[in-house]
């Protein structure tokens, strides 16, 4: 019960630090959803409709945007390469009578938790603008297994990004976070030349063919890949010299 309890603080601690950045999530969120209202209409929503330069962008944008959604837009993490601030908060929370692995714990479900919230608040105003027919509907079934399909992505981004943040260094952090953009522009460029694929079009075409299939095999992936990363951190953390350079 102790155990939970410290965890609990802990991720109520995380949420109200965070304060103004829910705000600037929020305007980042409905800039997303205004900028897949632009690109979802009949004359891009389709791969023959589209350049591909215009796939690209679409597809990067889109990729980019589930890399983000577990993240809160904070002003004290905008340059967290040269001030290392997650390697300070990590300090921070080491001086406090709480576990490794309460810290550990507690940073992947504040993680689920947020990254869950926005998930289900961009999906909603996507399927706000579909009742509005200013998107092309899709059934509840269809939305659903976007939901689902789409949480299970930032689940398996989530876990490449917490490892970064609970066990590298700022500079470490960022070169992987920069190597997780390339990786989005690699596959954005792969769905173009594969056949000029856009990618939010694709994932409905295939939930509408194959059912739940497709997002229970998302959710699968990406809590596989998180429940991974979360083992190894633990395992980890505690080694960790949060002073070496």
């Amino acid at each position: 019960m102790t155990v939970w309890k410290n965890v609990w603080w802990l991720i109520k601690q995380d949420f109200s630090m965070v304060r103004y950045g829910y705000i600037w999530s929020l305007l980042y969120y409905l800039n997303a959803i205004f900028v897949l209202f632009v690109f979802m209409n009949p004359n891009t929503s389709s791969e023959a409709g589209a350049s591909g330069f215009l796939t690209v962008i679409f597809n990067f944008f889109v990729l980019t945007i589930i890399q983000v959604v577990g993240y809160p837009i904070d002003s004290r993490n905008m340059y967290y390469w040269k001030n290392d601030t997650y390697t300070k908060r990590i300090l921070q929370l080491k001086l406090l009578p709480v576990k490794n692995k309460e810290i550990v714990m507690s940073r992947f479900l504040a993680y689920v938790l947020y990254a869950s919230i926005f998930i289900l608040l961009l999906l909603s105003g996507i399927r706000i603008m579909m009742s509005l027919d200013w998107m092309e509907p899709v059934g509840w079934g269809t939305w659903l297994g976007m939901v689902f399909f789409w949480w299970g992505m930032v689940l398996a981004v989530g876990s490449a990004y917490l490892y970064g943040e609970m066990l590298m260094r700022g500079k470490g952090f960022f070169r992987l976070s920069l190597l997780c953009i390339a990786a989005a522009l690699v596959i954005s460029i792969l769905l173009w030349w594969c056949g000029n694929y856009m990618l939010w079009p694709l994932v409905i075409r295939l939930i509408e063919q194959h059912g739940m299939i497709v997002p229970a095999a998302s959710v699968l992936v990406g809590a596989g890949a998180l429940a991974t990363s979360w083992k190894i951190v633990e395992r980890k953390f505690g080694d960790r010299d949060l002073f070496a350079s």
